[in-house]
C-alpha cells in the first residue's frame, strides 16, 4: 500500500494507494474507499468515482487495518464491470426490458400495461439511483417493504410487483447486464400487505336490473349480456367476430387490448370454445354483420368498452337508480358465482371460464356468498347419523320409586 495525496471533490486529501485507480484515504472521522466504475452519460461512456464509507476513525487506527474492508466490497462488486452493469435499475427497465418485450410480443398487451403502471407509479422513483450491478436480496426485500408501507398495496399486488422485477432481473441476465448468480428477487418475502375490499361479483337480479335500464340501448345491453352469459375478458369481448360464432359457440382466437389486435388469447388453455345461450343468441341476431361483433362508429374498428361504460352505461343506470357497476370484469367474477351457488361444481366453471389451474376459479372468481348443495346434504347427513346415535333416557327420581305417588302401603300386620 502506497502513501499519496489526491483530490476528493476537489479538496486535497492524504490517500492510501490500494492498487491502480483504488485508494484508501481518511476524511474527517472516516475512512473512505474510492474507486472508479464505466458508465454512460448523455452517450458518453466514461469512469465515474465511486465512494464507500468503510469504518469509523475510533475503530481502527490505520489505512492499513481497513483494508480487509475496502477488499470485501471490492469483491462483493461483479467482476466485469461494464456500462450495462453499472447503469441504473430504471434506466435498464425503461430503456431496454420494455422495448425488449413488446417487440417479443410474448406477453399480452394488457400485461404489459400493467407491469408499465407498476413501474410508474412505484418503481422508477425508487430505483432511479440504484445501480443494476448492485441490486441484491437485502435491496429487493427493502423496497417492498417500503412500498408495501407507504403506498398501502394488498398482498397480491406486492407480489406483482415481485415477479415483475424477477422478469426484469432475468432479462438482465440473458443480455449480460447483471452478473451476479441467480436471481435476488426470487429470494424475497412478499409482505403481508393491507386488507383489500372484495371484488364485485355481479348477481343474476343485478345484471337483470342493468339490462331492463338500458332497454333503449341496444348495443350497451347486449354487449353486458354477452359479457354476463359468456364471462368473457373485455380483450376478448372486443375481439369478437360474427365469423367465431358458429354452431352455437364463440371460437375465442384473438385479443384487442386498447389498439392492438393479437391472434392470440391471454393463454392456451383461453383459445377454447365457449357455448352461448339461445337467449343471447336472439339478443345478438339484431345486430349481425360481417367484421366485429361489438365495432365502433370509425370504420368498423372495436368498440372501445371503457368509453361505452363512461358515457352510456353508468349515467343510464344511475339514472334508473340501479347503483351496482363496478367495471367489467365483475361479469367474469358473476357467471362462475352464479353457476356455483345454482350448484355447478367448479370443474366445470373452470372450463366454462377457460382457467388453466382450478385454483384460479375457486380463489378469484367464485364468491361464496351461500351455502351450496353439496354442503346442506353433508350437514343433513351428519344430522341423521346423530339422531340415530341418540337414546330415550328413561328419568328417575333420586329420592325412590314410591315418592309422589298415592299408593299407600299396607303393612303384614294390618292384614
Amino acid at each position: 500500500m502506497q502513501n499519496g495525496t489526491i483530490y476528493v471533490k476537489g479538496r486535497k486529501e492524504k490517500h492510501f494507494k490500494l492498487r491502480s485507480g483504488v485508494y484508501i484515504y481518511l476524511r474527517g472521522n472516516a475512512w473512505m474507499l474510492r474507486y472508479r466504475i464505466p458508465v454512460e452519460e448523455n452517450g458518453v461512456r466514461k469512469l465515474k468515482d465511486q465512494y464507500k464509507k468503510l469504518a469509523h476513525r475510533d475503530e481502527y487506527n490505520t489505512a492499513r487495518s481497513v483494508e480487509h474492508l475496502a477488499k470485501r466490497h471490492l469483491d462483493s462488486l461483479p467482476e466485469k464491470l461494464t456500462t450495462a452493469t453499472t447503469q441504473t435499475a430504471a434506466n435498464f427497465i425503461e430503456h431496454l426490458y420494455f422495448p425488449h418485450v413488446e417487440q417479443a410480443a410474448k406477453l399480452a398487451p394488457s400485461t404489459i400495461f400493467g407491469y408499465k403502471h407498476i413501474f410508474t407509479k412505484h418503481l422508477r422513483h425508487r430505483l432511479a439511483n440504484l445501480r443494476l450491478c448492485d441490486f441484491r436480496t437485502g435491496t429487493g426485500q427493502g423496497l417492498l417493504n417500503r412500498i408495501a408501507e407507504e403506498a398501502k398495496l394488498s398482498h397480491s399486488s406486492l407480489k406483482h410487483i415481485k415477479w415483475f422485477l424477477v422478469a426484469a432481473i432475468n432479462y438482465a441476465k440473458q443480455v449480460d447486464a447483471f452478473l451476479a448468480a441467480g436471481n435476488p428477487m426470487e429470494y424475497c418475502e412478499v409482505p403481508e400487505g393491507v386488507a383489500t375490499e372484495q371484488t364485485k361479483a355481479y348477481s343474476l337480479k343485478e345484471i337483470s336490473s342493468m339490462i331492463a335500464a338500458l332497454e333503449d340501448e341496444p348495443v350497451a345491453s347486449a354487449v353486458i349480456a354477452t359479457a354476463a352469459f359468456t364471462g368473457l375478458r373485455r380483450s376478448e369481448l372486443r375481439g369478437l367476430r360474427w365469423s367465431d360464432f358458429r354452431d352455437g359457440q364463440f371460437f375465442i382466437t384473438r385479443t384487442v387490448w386498447n389498439t392492438s389486435e393479437r391472434d392470440k388469447t391471454k393463454t392456451i388453455d383461453a383459445k377454447a370454445p365457449v357455448p352461448v345461450l339461445k337467449s343471447l343468441a336472439k339478443i345478438l341476431e339484431p345486430h349481425r354483420g360481417d367484421g366485429y361483433v361489438f365495432a365502433g362508429a370509425k370504420h368498423g374498428r372495436p368498440l372501445n368498452l371503457a368509453n361505452l361504460a363512461r358515457r352510456v352505461i353508468v349515467p343510464k343506470l344511475n339514472a334508473a337508480g340501479v347503483q351496482c357497476w363496478s367495471g367489467w370484469h365483475g361479469f367474469r367474477r358473476g357467471l362462475a358465482t352464479n353457476l356455483y351457488e345454482l350448484g355447478e361444481d367448479e370443474t366445470t366453471i373452470q372450463a366454462i371460464l377457460r382457467h388453466a389451474d382450478v385454483k384460479t376459479t375457486r380463489r378469484h372468481y367464485i364468491k361464496k356468498s351461500v351455502v351450496t348443495k353439496e354442503s346442506k346434504q353433508a350437514m343433513n347427513r351428519l344430522a341423521k347419523v346423530f339422531k340415530k346415535l341418540q337414546k330415550p333416557v328413561r328419568r328417575r327420581s333420586v329420592l325412590g320409586t314410591n315418592v309422589g305417588t298415592t299408593r299407600s302401603r299396607v303393612t303384614r300386620k294390618s292384614q
